[in-house]
């Protein structure tokens, strides 16, 4: 074949991936402007909006870590369960008598415990759907034990201080928590090599093996990463919401996922970014705001049925991003 016939080829396979990056961006970017502008529209007070958006900065925290576990083709079902495990040992543990400090700093290494041994569970040769789902299950069984199934209160005094210490600026610590894991996940994954791992593990598992990619350590890494990042989430989240309670998590792990899917990231491997994530993000957010803004019109729109939705966005935008790529 000539050098022109081979450039001719180079260029039309590159026109091809371009056209198929701006097409699944397209989708996401109609919803974000559509659901943005009914949740701009229907806000009274702007400071709402923060208040609002420190949820989806919980879950943004965890959509970046798991961006990177889905490329290489895993998934973690679990992230939900372990934040609700971490923030009921903050509660538990304070109550035997330990400094909320202290507590906060144990629920991170139970939080990190937690992820890594999804990690290790996955690396001996298991499912990523099957472990997570199981231990998705265990988590939350053992929140719901320790706490006896109710929310675990704090005295007026320690509620004073968190109260204090969970602004900065003005603004919860949540939001400074998702820049610093978004500029971290960046760089991890598209400038460090285990980045680049991730993305041959997700393209082909084997071709990474026999190219000496240690897929063991980089799954080890990525699942124990999950843990750490929520362990520390629950401590933010405690903070915030003045207790340590056991079902304030449960369908995390389907808004983790909706960012990450809708944003663009094939949930087989092999293709996605923090950058779509972060839009990803943007989109699931505006929606959720926008229906809870919407519901105080349309009485039928309650949190069930915002779920639903949400589901429902994932399943067609995943198709969508699938038909793109092929």
């Amino acid at each position: 074949m000539s050098s022109k016939a081979i450039q001719e080829r180079t260029n039309s396979f590159d026109d091809k991936r371009i056209g198929q990056t701006l097409l699944s961006y397209a989708v996401p970017c109609v919803l974000l402007l559509i659901f943005a502008t009914v949740m701009f529209v229907k806000t009274e007070n702007p400071r709402g909006l923060i208040r609002a958006g420190v949820q989806w900065m919980e879950v943004g925290s965890v959509a970046v870590v798991m961006t990177a576990i889905i490329i290489t083709g895993g998934i973690d079902l679990s992230v939900g369960s372990m934040v609700a495990l971490c923030s009921v040992c903050i509660g538990v543990l304070w109550e035997d008598g330990l400094s909320i400090q202290i507590a906060s700093v144990c629920a991170v290494a139970v939080g990190l415990a937690a992820g890594l041994l999804n990690g290790l569970l996955v690396v001996v040769g298991l499912s990523p759907l099957i472990v997570t789902l199981a231990t998705m299950a265990f988590y939350s069984g053992l929140a719901l034990a320790l706490s006896n199934a109710e929310p675990i209160g704090f005295t007026n005094e320690l509620v004073m201080a968190m109260e204090d210490a969970n602004l900065l600026f003005g603004y919860p610590l949540q939001y400074y928590f998702f820049l610093i894991v978004l500029v971290l996940g960046y760089l991890l994954l598209h400038r460090c090599r285990i980045g680049r791992a991730c993305f041959y593990i997700g393209e082909n598992m084997e071709a990474a093996r026999y190219s000496a990619i240690s897929i063991e350590k980089a799954q080890f890494v990525l699942y124990g990463l999950s843990g750490l990042v929520a362990g520390i989430v629950a401590v933010l989240n405690t903070m915030y919401k003045l207790n340590a309670n056991p079902v304030a998590h449960e369908g995390m792990e389907l808004h983790v996922i909706a960012c990450v899917v809708v944003g663009g990231t094939l949930i087989t491997g092999g293709h996605g970014s923090i950058g779509r994530t972060l839009l990803g993000l943007l989109v699931v957010a505006s929606l959720d705001i926008g229906l809870n803004f919407l519901s105080s019109d349309f009485s039928w729109l309650n949190p069930q049925v915002r779920l639903i939705l949400t589901g429902c966005l994932v399943v067609a935008v995943a198709i969508w991003n699938q038909k793109v790529r092929n």
